[in-house]
């Protein structure tokens, strides 16, 4: 295929896929759920699941010789996404009680969800693993796969409904950003087993956060305290400057996937340190927040709906093991953090609407599928499962926000 070729297939699919994601999120929207879940949906039905199979010329046009720019476009936009939430974060909500509940929260929410998956790998271990996988890297992968908290999606959820900036939203958040650090670590162990029968890349991944945040927040953010003084004296924010913010966040995803903690973390972290110079955020957030959200997220709900097939799961032979595993990931998480809810002191309602709002797995669940794909950990049964799983619990993450806190203010 010539470039000019490739050129026309890659801007055809681009545009099927942002018109099928506004078609389906403005039908969300309009039934009361964030844009973001029907994003999400859309991508799937680009999959087997719906129109590579009814309409399998077109799909294979769009997308045959696509994948590999909507996989680089998708975690671009990713990355950029999460700087903008991590800029976003109101840190002057966060006191030190949010932050033990949080700590507890995480805790609790990592290590139920991790012994239940180890229970599901236990009781369909024949039916869903691969014969070359041994049942002790099956089972940290479903542990990990059950754990995974939708930090990404959780964020543009409460991002949408004006929820991010709230004392259950920052908790929510702080909560999950430990939860998915945690599990992302897990899955270096089990990915580095998978590859060489070691867990040595588990303790990289680690030292390298570690060092990466001190970097972030020692290093650079005087520099960018720099620019920011220098935007507010000159009252604009220069494209040189503006530059450096976009070469930063690339950088930042760059050395977070190679230490093992997947792009997101990197955006994320980079936007934390952002100086709060109102100027400087307000000049970013028109700058990038409209292309990043309508043009390239898509592509990523995209890449992972190729490779869902629903129609597959619920077979007879699946559909066992496909309704245990996904009522194992809704409890597993749901449970937990609504008892720790109540043991600090929060009311049933307020533990309910966040044990929903963290039960949501979404994207990061589609990232950790996709790996275990990848690597051969997981066929594409268990892959279609754990999409299910994400598509599921995400759905379910708003009516239960709003049922449990109908009629009560959020604070």
């Amino acid at each position: 295929m010539s470039n000019l070729e490739l050129f026309i297939h890659s801007a055809t699919a681009m545009l099927v896929i942002i018109i099928l994601a506004r078609l389906v999120g403005s039908f969300m929207v309009y039934i009361n759920q964030p844009r973001v879940v029907g994003e999400m949906i859309a991508g799937v039905l680009l999959g087997p699941t719906l129109f590579s199979s009814i309409v399998p010329e077109v799909t294979n046009y769009l997308f045959a010789d696509t994948k590999p720019m909507i996989y680089f476009v998708g975690n671009i936009g990713l990355s950029f996404y999460m700087f903008l939430v991590g800029m976003d974060i109101d840190f002057s909500k966060v006191d030190n009680s949010v932050r033990k509940q949080a700590s507890l929260l995480s805790v609790l929410a990592t290590v139920i969800p991790f012994a239940m998956g180890v229970v599901a790998a236990y009781l369909f271990y024949d039916t869903l693993a691969l014969p070359s996988v041994s049942f002790l890297v099956f089972a940290v992968f479903m542990g990990t796969a059950l754990s995974i908290m939708a930090f990404p999606m959780l964020a543009r959820i409460l991002d949408e409904k004006k929820l991010i900036q709230t004392k259950l939203g920052s908790l929510a958040l702080l909560s999950a950003s430990a939860q998915d650090v945690v599990t992302w670590i897990l899955l270096a162990f089990i990915t580095s087993l998978a590859l060489n029968n070691s867990f040595g890349m588990g303790f990289v991944t680690l030292i390298g956060a570690l060092c990466f945040i001190f970097f972030v927040f020692v290093f650079l953010r005087p520099v960018l305290n720099k620019i920011a003084q220098k935007i507010k004296a000159d009252g604009e924010m220069s494209q040189t400057h503006f530059s450096y913010i976009i070469m930063a966040i690339l950088m930042a995803a760059i050395i977070t996937d190679k230490i093992g903690l997947y792009s997101v973390f990197g955006g994320f972290i980079l936007g934390l340190a952002i100086p709060r110079e109102k100027m400087m955020m307000d000049t970013i957030k028109n700058k990038m927040q409209d292309i990043v959200i309508v043009m390239l997220l898509p592509l990523f709900f995209a890449f992972s709906g190729l490779k869902t097939n629903f129609l597959q799961i619920f077979s007879p032979g699946l559909i066992v093991p496909t309704l245990v595993i996904v009522l194992f990931a809704f409890a597993c998480k749901y449970i937990p953090v609504f008892v720790t809810m109540k043991l600090s002191g929060y009311s049933n309602r307020e533990s309910s609407a966040t044990a929903g709002l963290m039960n949501a797995r979404g994207l990061m669940e589609l990232i950790v599928a996709s790996i275990g794909l990848e690597y051969k950990i997981i066929d594409g049964n268990t892959f279609s499962i754990l999409v299910l799983i994400a598509v599921s619990t995400t759905l379910l993450a708003m009516p239960i926000y709003n049922w449990s806190m109908k009629g009560v203010a959020v604070k």
